[in-house]
């Protein structure tokens, strides 16, 4: 479809190319004109050193006045002959000019505008001037702080609000809202990782705003499947050290901590979760509830404890003393399985962030790495546990360990311990 850029760009694409067309022809008809020009002018020389030789000749008596006038009358015919042939001449690479301007000033922008409508993205480009045209307005009264009507809003589309948000962003790079609805359209777009980078931004630009904090720690814990890390953990404390009762960043800081395999966190901030709902709800029995107290109860023990029916391996991984000191927010920990004998392929694993010790931690065919290889099909296994300083399951210089266990399994749970208590050389 033709709009007005459209047009706009094919009438100047079109007298740029007449121009460009000019440019290049009018040289060649200068060229030819001058060319003509010093041909006659070559020719009447020549007459005229000819006319003086024959005046010469009939001062000298070389010729009669008879013959002297009738070479002069053909030098004059000649000469006016050769100027009739260069007029026609001119005439005609006028003519054949002015086809070949016309043909020109036609072929080139009809060239130009199918190879522009065939080769460029022009579909995209009029798109893009039209989402700025209608979004910029919008984006601009938000940065003025103006209220913005819901109904506009809810006209935008996110894809196209994120672009011209970013656009706006490269020539005001300091403007905290901006960061921050970047962020919560990337999060409505479900990009959380783009999401995560601008509310990095924003935090890092007013760290003391607690909607950017939480937000930002929601999203963390989000794309690291309901778990802690360092900087989620710092962003909730943040804003619970301001409003120790504030439901959401409870819940984050409780379940989180939980899923972390962190009880005595979670045993700290799970019991105040429940309060806080139950003033703010008045319930005294709900779903949300049901669910936080089965939360308390397995990190009361612990961990979530096997059945004694069933098939696997329950190791309760405990942490010397001499080396706690050791301990960085962002190690990991992996307690794994293998064979005993054949491949060193883990058979199960259980990876986390690291937490309180002691910890219970369960190996069970949910665990094992391939459908082709469940932990409950091999007798003889060796069961250990790594401190991770890089996050990787691969033991490197520096990583914590335990002394691998071997366990012969027997069709019913086992229950072992081990203790990390050397550094991997």
């Amino acid at each position: 479809m033709i709009n007005s850029y459209s047009l706009a760009f094919i009438s100047s694409a079109a007298a740029l190319s007449l121009i460009v067309a000019l440019v290049f022809i009018w040289p060649l008809l200068r060229s030819a004109r001058e060319q003509n020009s010093s041909l006659l002018a070559l020719n009447i020389g020549v007459f005229k050193e000819r006319l003086a030789e024959l005046e010469q000749d009939k001062i000298d008596g070389k010729i009669d006045e008879e013959t002297f006038v009738a070479l002069k009358t053909e030098l004059e015919r000649q000469l006016l002959s050769l100027a009739e042939q260069m007029e026609q001449k001119n005439q005609q690479q006028a003519s054949s000019s002015r086809g070949l301007i016309w043909s020109l000033g036609l072929l080139i922008p009809l060239l130009g505008a199918g190879a522009y409508w065939t080769f460029m993205p022009h579909n995209q480009i009029w798109r893009w001037w039209q989402v700025q045209t209608e979004t910029e307005p919008l984006i601009n009264d938000l940065f003025a702080n103006k209220q913005i009507e819901p109904e506009r809003l809810a006209k935008q589309n996110l894809a196209d609000f994120a672009r011209v948000m970013q656009k706006k962003l490269q020539t005001n790079p300091n403007n905290v809202d901006g960061w921050y609805m970047l962020a919560m359209a990337y999060i409505q777009g479900e990009l959380p990782d783009l999401a995560l980078t601008a509310l990095a931004n924003a935090n890092r630009l007013d760290p003391t705003r607690d909607d950017i904090a939480l937000t930002y720690a929601q999203t963390l814990v989000f794309t690291q499947q309901g778990q802690l890390s360092t900087k989620s953990r710092e962003l909730l404390m943040q804003v619970l050290n301001k409003h120790p009762e504030h439901e959401g960043a409870l819940l984050l800081m409780g379940m989180g901590a939980f899923r972390s395999g962190d009880y005595a966190s979670a045993l700290v901030f799970l019991p105040k979760l429940k309060q806080v709902h139950k003033q703010r709800t008045g319930e005294s029995q709900s779903q949300a509830l049901t669910e936080i107290d089965q939360a308390i109860a397995i990190a009361q023990q612990g961990g979530e404890k096997l059945a004694e029916n069933e098939t696997g391996i329950e190791v309760t991984v405990k942490l010397a003393k001499e080396l706690q000191s050791r301990l960085q927010p962002n190690d990991t920990l992996f307690v794994f399985a293998r064979a005993l004998n054949g491949s060193p392929i883990p058979l199960a694993v259980v990876r986390q962030p690291v937490g309180r010790f002691p910890l219970v931690v369960a190996l069970t065919d949910k665990q094992s790495m391939m459908p082709t290889m469940k932990l409950s099909t091999v007798e003889s296994v060796v069961v250990g546990a790594r401190i991770s300083k890089t996050g990787t399951p691969q033991g490197v210089s520096g990583d914590l360990e335990a002394i691998a266990v071997p366990v012969t399994q027997n069709g019913k749970l086992q229950h072992i311990e081990l203790l990390i208590n050397q550094v991997k050389p």
